[in-house]
C-alpha cells in the first residue's frame, strides 16, 4: 500500500518502465527508492545497494539480474563435466507500474509473450569447447535435459581414470609359517621326536617374486593425461643359504628352515639351528643365538631365552622370559613367564634394548666431552682425552658402565653369530669398562667407532624381525604374552595371563577357558568360555570382533565401544556396529 504523501516531500511513479522522480519542497524530504530482487538498480552510474533517496536531477536505470541459463562444473578429479539447465527460454521483464509514492520498492514481472530468445545445443557444445572440454561429450544427454528440463546435474562429458598397475608380490613356497611344527593332530605328536620344523633342501625354490606391472593411463575432460600411480616395487636381498635368480626366485643352497625378514626390503636366508637336548636351566645358562633355538625338555626357572629366529620348546615353561623376533611354539605349559614375539621379539630382545640405551649415551658422553675439553683448551689446561671421558662416566653418565657390562656379558654368550663385528665390540666394550686401564686408548674415533659397531648390532636385531608370525602354546597362567602376529591357545585357556596380539587371538578347544585374564587382539579374538572368579573378571579387547560362547561376566570392547557384561551370556559376537548402541 502506498505511504500516505505529504504535500512538501518528494514523490517517484513508474509508468511503462519509466521512472518519475519529483524533488521535495522546502521543509520536505526526499522520496527513497530500492529494488525488489530480480530487478537491479543503479543511481548515476552507482549500484544501489538499498533504499536511497533520489531526486529530480538523478539518474536511475534499471536491470534484470538472472542466473544464466546454464552452468557447467566439472568434479574436483576433473574425471566428469555437469550440465545443470536453469532455463530454455529467455523471456522480456517488465517492471510493475507504480502510483505516487515516497517510499517506493520496484518490482518487476516476466512476460511470458514476449520470447526473447531459446537455449540451443550449439551454445552449449560451443562453450564447452571453449572451456576445452572435449572428451567423450554426451550429446543424447544434453539434447534430453534440453527438451525435458530436471534443472538436476546431468554429466555431459566423462575423461578415464588411469587403471592401477601391479604391485610387485613374493610367493612364498615354504609352509609351516604359522603352522604347529608340533603337529598335534598326531597322537604321537607329545613326543619331542615328532617335532617338525619347515625344512628346504638344498636346490628347493623358496620364493618368487613377481614383478610390478605398470598401469595405463587416463586422462581428465579437458584432454591432459593422467599418468597412472608408479607399481609398488619390492626389494630382495639373498643372503646365507639362498640365492637370487635371475628369474627372479629364490633358491636354497644349503638344507634348513627358509626364512625372510624385513619390511622395506625382504630378507632371505636359511636359518641356522641351536639344539638344547635336555632341560635350559643355570646350568646351561641363558641362551642367546643369532638363529632358531630348540629346546626338547623344559625350560627351567629363571631362565632367559633370546632368539633371532623362532624359539621351540618341546617342554614346560616356567618363571622365565623368552623373546623371538620369529615365532614361538611351546608344547607343554607355561606358568609365570613372559613371551615375546615378532616385532615385540626385537624391542624385548637385551641387544636391541641395550644397544638402544647405550647409543643415547655414549652420543651424550662424546658431546660432553668435546664441550669439557674446549673449555679446559681455553684455559690453556692439557689433559687427556681419556682422563675427560673417566672423570665424566664417574660423574655425570654413571650408566655406562652398568649398561656396558651388561652388553658385555650377553654379546659374550651369544652361542653363534655371524656378525663380523662382534670380537671388535667386545674389545670396545672391554675398554669402557676398564677406562683407567686404557686412558691413552681413548679418542674421539673410539666412541665414532663404538657407536658404529652398536648401530650395526642394533639394526641387525631389527632386520631379524619376521613376518607371520605367531604365538603357539596349550594354555598358560600367571603369564605375559605379546606378539606381533596371531597368538594360538590350542588346549586349556589362560589364567591370570595377560595377552597382546597385532593379529588374532584364537581359543581353538570349544572348552578352553579364559579366567580372570586380559585378552587384547588387533583384529578377532575368538574365547570359547570366559569366566572370573572372586570378582577378578575378564577384560576383552579386539579391533574387529570377539566371539564368545559363553561368558559370566567381564568387559568387551570392540575399536572405541564398550560394554559391561554383568551376567551369563551365551553366543555372542561383539563388533563395533552392535556395541554402538552402549558404547561409553
Amino acid at each position: 500500500m502506498p505511504q500516505r504523501i505529504t504535500e512538501k516531500n518528494g514523490i517517484i511513479i513508474v509508468q511503462n518502465n519509466q521512472f518519475y522522480i519529483t524533488s521535495p519542497l522546502p521543509g520536505g524530504k526526499p522520496a527513497t527508492l530500492s529494488a525488489i530482487p530480480p530487478v537491479v538498480l543503479e543511481l548515476n552510474h552507482q549500484p544501489v545497494a538499498g533504499p536511497v533517496p533520489v531526486v529530480s536531477s538523478d539518474r536511475v536505470t534499471w536491470s534484470i539480474q538472472e542466473p544464466p541459463p546454464y552452468e557447467i562444473t566439472v568434479s574436483d578429479d576433473k574425471l566428469q563435466a555437469f550440465l545443470i539447465l536453469n532455463r530454455v527460454e529467455q523471456y522480456k521483464w517488465n517492471l510493475v507500474n507504480s502510483p505516487a509514492s515516497s517510499h517506493l520498492a520496484v518490482r518487476a514481472e516476466m512476460d511470458s509473450s514476449a520470447l526473447l530468445s531459446t537455449l540451443g545445443i550449439e551454445q552449449i557444445i560451443a562453450d564447452l569447447e571453449k572451456k576445452s572440454i572435449s572428451q567423450n561429450l554426451n550429446i543424447p544427454a544434453i539434447y534430453a535435459e534440453l527438451n525435458h528440463p530436471t534443472h538436476l546435474p546431468v554429466c555431459v562429458a566423462e575423461g578415464r581414470p588411469p587403471a592401477p598397475g601391479e604391485d610387485a608380490k613374493l610367493v612364498l613356497f615354504f609352509p609351516g609359517l604359522a603352522g604347529n611344527p608340533f603337529n598335534p593332530l598326531d597322537e604321537a605328536a607329545d613326543s619331542p621326536d615328532q617335532l617338525r620344523i619347515p625344512c628346504a633342501r638344498k636346490g628347493d625354490v623358496i620364493a618368487r617374486k613377481h614383478l610390478p606391472r605398470d598401469g595405463v593411463p587416463g586422462y581428465d575432460v579437458y584432454g591432459s593425461i593422467l599418468p597412472a600411480a608408479p607399481p609398488r616395487d619390492i626389494i630382495v636381498v639373498a643372503k646365507e643359504g639362498t640365492l637370487l635368480l635371475p628369474s627372479h626366485e629364490i633358491t636354497a643352497l644349503t638344507e634348513g628352515r627358509p626364512r625372510v625378514t624385513g619390511t622395506n626390503v625382504k630378507t632371505f636366508d636359511i636359518t641356522t639351528a641351536y639344539t638344547v637336548p635336555g632341560c635350559v636351566n643355570r646350568h646351561t645358562g641363558n641362551i642367546v643365538f643369532s638363529g632358531d633355538v630348540i629346546v626338547h625338555q623344559d625350560v627351567e626357572d629363571n631362565s632367559i631365552i633370546e632368539s633371532l629366529g623362532n624359539v621351540y620348546v618341546s617342554g614346560n615353561v616356567h618363571n622365565s622370559t623368552i623373546t623371538a623376533t620369529g615365532s614361538i611354539y611351546i608344547l607343554g605349559k607355561v606358568g609365570n613367564s613372559q613371551l615375546y614375539s615378532g616385532s615385540f621379539g626385537v624391542t624385548y630382545n637385551r641387544l636391541y634394548h641395550l644397544s638402544e640405551k647405550l647409543i643415547e649415551e655414549v652420543n651424550l658422553l662424546r658431546e660432553a666431552s668435546r664441550l669439557l675439553t674446549y673449555e679446559l683448551q681455553s684455559r690453556q689446561q692439557t689433559v687427556k682425552f681419556g682422563q675427560v671421558i673417566l672423570l665424566l662416566m664417574e660423574t655425570k653418565y654413571k650408566k655406562i658402565p652398568v649398561l656396558t657390562r651388561d652388553l658385555e656379558s650377553i654379546v659374550a654368550g651369544i652361542k653363534y653369530t655371524s656378525h663380523p663385528d662382534n670380537s671388535q665390540l667386545q674389545r670396545i666394550l672391554d675398554i669402557f669398562l676398564r677406562p683407567a686401564q686404557f686412558i691413552d686408548a681413548f679418542n674421539d674415533a673410539l666412541l665414532v667407532s663404538l657407536l658404529k659397531l652398536l648401530k650395526d648390532l642394533y639394526t641387525g636385531v631389527a632386520r631379524m624381525e619376521e613376518s607371520n608370525v605367531c604365538v603357539d602354546i596349550p594354555e598358560c597362567h600367571n603369564t605375559i604374552i605379546k606378539s606381533s602376529g596371531d597368538i594360538c591357545i590350542r588346549k586349556d585357556g589362560t589364567l591370570q595371563s595377560d595377552l597382546l596380539s597385532l593379529a588374532d587371538i584364537t581359543f581353538l578347544l570349544p572348552e578352553a577357558v579364559c579366567r580372570e585374564s586380559q585378552l587384547e587382539a588387533g583384529g578377532t579374538l575368538t574365547a570359547p568360555i570366559v569366566s572370573g572368579e572372586s570378582g577378578a573378571h575378564s577384560l576383552l579387547k579386539a579391533g574387529r570382533k570377539i566371539s564368545v560362547r559363553k561368558m559370566d561376566a567381564g568387559r568387551v570392547t570392540v575399536g572405541s565401544h564398550s560394554q559391561e557384561i554383568t551376567g551369563p551370556a551365551e553366543d555372542m559376537i561383539f563388533t563395533p556396529q552392535n556395541l554402538s548402541g552402549g558404547a561409553e
